[in-house]
């Protein structure tokens, strides 16, 4: 087990006696470390650095409890912030990018504590170093802590159930668990839009080069070791049942992927590094990505199906099934405590419209600010900002519009019967028990082949939920 140096030198300095918890799975997010190791006894916490007046303030709390910041204000007025996770590594330098062990460094002017802690006679975290996690009892915990408050300052995520919400009680939930951010500060946060990584531009500027070729393609994809690996794990999975051997990007593309498929996955995967967000929960990084492989995967086979009149191009409909959820992505990289509380409502109300659970956790169309668009229309806004085909923008602003017959309406159509689809097995953020058979009839394709494509990619899960490990990594 490995503990970052700032951590073992508090333990050292106040004689603490930890005990190593073994983690086998090293791909756990921090939300399924909590439902394995935490019960009656023990609590797994989490940590938020908050800027306040310009000073830097600690809060602790267990992972599924919800930060009620008015609580939090009552304490400290004029909450301004809070700080990135990638910012926070300025903190906790010895510490992995990501993870904030719930110890105070030398920049941290006050720590507030969740008094919800004190129902525990033990605490679990992380030792700064990923998914490697301590265990030391609560009385000790609090001799790392000395001057630290002791607040009621959270809410259990299991008790926020969405019912049907009226406009002031959506006020005073949004008011409640996210700070009072000034609006011009959100909107002068979102309009700094994260650029396009430097590889993802040379994507594009190849895609748009009608004389690029597979070696070309390959040649700029082994740049980059992750895209490097995943393109030729794709091309090995049993989808396309290649029995030969593949060694690199280029026999990938030129064996098995073919030139238009590589090029959407790399644009695809090289965007999403742009975007740091938590990996937990239903709407974080992890589901996120295995959402979108099943849905590039599902949306590419039934493309194959649909009348040649309104059938879309095949490789678009996989990248609008690989990006058409990254306003999600956009929401948790740009504003984490909403999208903290959004992720903890939708894992609580799973059969409840996302859209509807934005409208009130988020106020979608009741203010100004710009986090008020919702994940569809901000995803298309960031898409729209990086140059990504029109097709796949429009699948992304449009996928839960059910109306929409507008340009490109083939594509927000497909992408809205795959949602459904993959709803069925629980997989996405449109769960039911049935089929939309509106999408069936727009794109001319009959129910018993969508269902019949779905069976066949589910009975394939292993293979792309290894894909999408690999993707999130």
């Amino acid at each position: 087990m490995k503990v970052a140096n700032q951590v073992e030198k508090q333990f050292l300095f106040h004689h603490i006696d930890y005990e190593a918890i073994p983690v086998d799975d090293k791909t756990l997010s921090l939300e399924e470390l909590d439902k394995k190791f935490s019960n009656n006894q023990q609590v797994l916490l989490r940590t938020v650095l908050i800027r306040c007046n310009n000073q830097i303030e600690l809060i602790i709390v267990p992972v599924n409890e919800l930060i009620d910041f008015s609580a939090l204000e009552g304490i400290k007025e004029n909450i301004l912030d809070i700080i990135p996770l990638a910012e926070c590594a300025n903190f906790y330098p010895s510490c992995d990018v990501g993870i904030v062990p719930p110890i105070s460094s030398k920049e941290v002017a006050r720590t507030h504590i969740a008094n919800s802690i004190n129902n525990f006679s033990t605490v679990v975290f992380e030792t700064g170093k990923a998914n490697d996690l301590v265990s030391l009892s609560t009385s000790d915990f609090y001799k790392l802590h000395k001057n630290a408050l002791t607040v009621d300052i959270t809410t259990p995520a299991k008790d926020l159930v969405f019912n049907e919400i009226n406009e002031t009680e959506s006020k005073k939930l949004k008011q409640k668990f996210t700070p009072d951010n000034d609006k011009k500060n959100n909107l002068q946060r979102l309009y700094k839009l994260p650029p396009l990584p430097d590889i993802t531009t040379k994507v594009i500027q190849l895609k748009n080069n009608p004389s690029a070729d597979a070696k070309a393609l390959a040649s700029l994809i082994e740049k980059d070791p992750s895209l490097t690996a995943q393109v030729i794990r794709y091309s090995k999975s049993a989808f396309f049942n290649y029995q030969g051997e593949i060694t690199s990007v280029q026999e990938a593309i030129s064996r098995v992927l073919g030139f238009d498929l590589v090029m959407n996955m790399a644009l695809g995967l090289s965007a999403g590094k742009a975007l740091t967000n938590p990996p937990d929960g239903p709407l974080g990084l992890n589901e996120f990505w295995k959402h979108a492989v099943y849905s590039a995967t599902l949306a590419q086979r039934l493309s194959q199906k649909i009348p040649q009149d309104i059938r879309p191009n095949s490789n678009l409909a996989y990248l609008s099934g690989l990006l058409h959820n990254f306003g999600f992505l956009l929401l948790g990289h740009l504003f984490q405590p909403e999208f903290f509380l959004l992720n903890k409502l939708y894992a609580a109300n799973l059969k409840c419209s996302i859209v509807a659970i934005e409208k009130h956790a988020l106020g979608m169309g009741a203010g100004q600010n710009a986090i008020n668009m919702g994940h569809a229309e901000l995803g298309s806004w960031l898409l729209d900002n990086w140059q990504i085909p029109k097709e796949v923008i429009v699948a992304t602003k449009e996928h839960h519009n059910h109306s929409y017959s507008g340009e490109h309406a083939n594509y927000a159509s497909l992408i809205a019967l795959v949602d459904s689809a993959l709803g069925i097995h629980g997989i996405g953020d449109n769960r039911n028990e049935y089929l939309n058979t509106k999408f069936c009839k727009a794109l001319k394709i009959s129910p018993d082949v969508v269902l019949e494509e779905l069976e066949k990619i589910i009975s394939e899960h292993e293979q792309i939920e290894s894909i999408a490990k690999q993707f999130a990594a």
